[in-house]
């Protein structure tokens, strides 16, 4: 082998002629002419001067033996153009460029570039004649309208309500000023060029003249803040793509988490009574606030329950199945809706055409369902991913390219995992049926405290002799059956007033999918209330509680309790709800008592109360520092250890 020419990016006469054998390299790396010292320097010097194009081959081929495929060998598809914007709005909106992404640096054309508008009038149509009947209250309001966007939400909400005052915050308001101008020719209409996200402009709107008429209205210190229809305000907080910030998924999840905390402590809107919020947020964020699921019902969605009236999800993406990692028994979600139809009725609701989800449709296809007690009765099922697959190839459906063999395989053994938990069901409705009847037997007039405990130990060993992963998928069908059959339900889900709406991804540019929120605060309980200086500050003590409590949402309340401070444990005996199945507890013991994720409301104010009453608790301080530390010990929290051995 010989290199008898070489020049900077080409090289030449290093292989022989074709066919040729003479001075053939050796490529067995295992041989002494490749251990060579000699020969090492000159395959570099090839490497560092060959041709691009003359190893392409050498490359191609090597990875061709490796298993894995080349550009040359895969197959050219082009690339599908993205679907022209439907609505007018979303054309011009689109010929801005704003939200066109292109490779490279790029001048930044507005202060969120990332916003999601609702572009659908009909969408908007749809929800006004949905629940207007419900915002006829707010007629003649001030109305406060963060973020409008394209203004086609505001101009329609205008429209229905005609307040005396309408202030759009607007950030970006000469990019939207064309798309607002037949709103702001209405009168009583300004808009600010100004982030209703940011406090420092929202504080000075709050209390400049925009609302002056609201100063009247402000809450007195300690007085139990009354509803104020007066003053409505709404929102869009949806924003695609989503950036984490300061510790949380994003802005938007920052902003309602402030908007929720200023409920608790009577700030921004909420110092002028309790102002309802009509809110858009990203699909996926609707979950923290209105959980379907137990394995959902964080600290926040709790907190919710504490201080609102209601949560509606008044629009939203129809998904079949919510999320697949914090699934419940479908019967107390068929029962759910049979309750909800129930209450639509009686409010003479109707859903717009075209606007009917899934589950509405299915409901209503179906009314022998009405009125009946199916959750607890019938044994309980979940839609795990493989029954959509084995309804599949029962049906001859399947996408797969296998063989016949494979699929009736496939099928043979999906088949059998469906009868192990068709045998499930069955014991798990058995166990609850149990459950229920020691829980009447303790209820019972004239029974002896031994007969309660023999029933309640034969229950408890029968809960012991489970595997473990059964044990934890039966103990949260039966949190979720305790929280469904409260009066009323725990989950402001199964609150609801009428099913969601179903929006389409183009109601939106850019097309991602959102949810609108209605949110209704309430009074909370005086306990709650405190806070700052010159007050108990409960209210700060539950919240640092909170933060404990949801780290363990799987241990039951006493043994919670005890965890928070030692001792503390020892006052279950003062919160007599938590055993009385009459406010949501059970007399049950063991495996049957009820569980943080459990809880109830009434239930964690005889809680607090019981803390604040106990003459051993420790300093506000102390609390926080003790809290602290647990907080950095608690690598992984009882929660998500439940939903992976549970029903994930």
């Amino acid at each position: 082998m010989t290199l008898s020419r070489l020049t900077p990016g080409r090289l030449t006469n290093i292989c022989p002629p074709s066919g040729s054998t003479q001075n053939r390299p050796n490529f067995d790396l295992t041989s002494p002419h490749h251990r060579d010292s000699s020969a090492t320097p000159r395959l570099m010097l090839a490497r560092r001067y060959a041709h691009p194009t003359l190893a392409q081959p050498a490359r191609q081929l090597g990875a061709q033996l490796r298993g894995k495929a080349t550009a040359a060998s895969k197959p050219k598809v082009a690339k599908p153009k993205a679907k022209p914007p439907a609505s007018d709005v979303a054309r011009r909106l689109d010929k801005t460029g704003v939200w066109r992404r292109t490779g490279g640096r790029k001048k930044v054309t507005a202060a969120e570039p990332w916003r999601v508008n609702v572009v659908s009038e009909g969408l908007c149509d749809d929800i006004l004649s949905y629940v207007g009947p419900s915002l006829e209250r707010h007629r003649g309001c001030d109305l406060v309208d963060l973020n409008p966007g394209a203004g086609v939400w505001s101009r329609k909400l205008h429209d229905l309500l005609r307040p005396r005052r309408h202030v759009l915050m607007e950030p970006d308001a000469e990019l939207y000023r064309p798309f607002l101008e037949p709103l702001l020719a209405e009168d009583g209409v300004r808009l600010l060029p100004r982030s209703g996200i940011v406090w420092r402009d929202l504080l000075d709107v709050i209390r400049g003249d925009e609302l002056a008429g609201q100063r009247d209205r402000a809450t007195p210190p300690g007085a139990e803040p009354a509803r104020n229809d007066t003053l409505l305000v709404t929102a869009n907080l949806s924003m695609f793509p989503k950036k984490a910030f300061h510790g949380f998924d994003s802005v938007s999840t920052m902003v309602m988490y402030q908007l929720m905390s200023s409920i608790r402590t009577s700030s921004l809107f909420q110092q002028y009574g309790l102002v309802r919020m009509l809110v858009w947020v990203n699909d996926e964020d609707k979950r923290r606030l209105l959980p379907r699921a137990i394995h959902r019902r964080k600290r926040s969605a709790f907190e919710a329950e504490l201080s609102c009236e209601w949560i509606h999800e008044v629009a939203g993406l129809d998904a079949g199945v919510e999320d697949r990692n914090a699934l419940r028994d479908e019967w107390i979600n068929v029962e759910s809706g049979c309750r909800t139809l129930e209450r639509m009725a009686a409010q003479g609701l109707v859903m717009p055409a075209g606007r009917e989800t899934a589950v509405y449709k299915s409901l209503r296809a179906d009314p022998s369902l009405m009125g009946q007690r199916l959750a607890g009765v019938r044994p309980p099922t979940v839609s795990r991913p493989f029954k959509q697959e084995l309804q599949d190839l029962e049906r001859g459906l399947s996408s797969s390219s296998d063989d016949d063999a494979t699929a009736s395989k496939r099928l043979k053994a999906l088949r059998q995992r469906e009868k192990y938990d068709q045998g499930d069901a069955a014991l798990y409705l058995d166990l609850l049926r149990e459950h229920e009847a020691v829980a009447a037997l303790a209820a019972k007039p004239g029974t002896s405290a031994d007969d309660v405990a023999r029933a309640d130990a034969a229950w408890n060993e029968r809960i012991d002799n489970l595997k473990k992963n059964a044990r934890n998928e039966f103990n949260a069908l039966r949190d979720s059956l305790h929280l469904f059959r409260q009066d009323p339900p725990a989950l402001l889900w199964d609150r609801r007033a009428y099913e969601p709406l179903a929006a389409r991804a183009d109601d939106f540019f850019p097309a991602a999918p959102s949810a609108l929120l209605d949110i209704q605060p309430k009074a909370m309980h005086p306990l709650l209330r405190q806070h700052g200086p010159g007050t108990s500050r409960a209210g700060e003590t539950s919240e640092a509680m909170l933060r404990f409590w949801f780290h363990h949402t799987l241990q039951p309340v006493g043994r919670a309790m005890e965890g928070l401070w030692v001792g503390f444990g020892d006052l279950a005996g003062r919160c007599p709800s938590v055993r009385d199945a009459a406010r949501g507890g059970t007399p049950v013991t063991g495996h049957g008592a009820v569980t943080v994720r459990a809880m109830n409301e009434a239930q964690w104010v005889e809680i607090l109360q019981a803390w604040m009453d106990w003459r051993f608790r420790p300093t506000y301080a102390q609390l926080l520092a003790r809290l602290a530390v647990a907080d950095d010990d608690a690598d992984v929290d009882d929660e998500v250890r439940g939903a992976a051995a549970g029903l994930a």
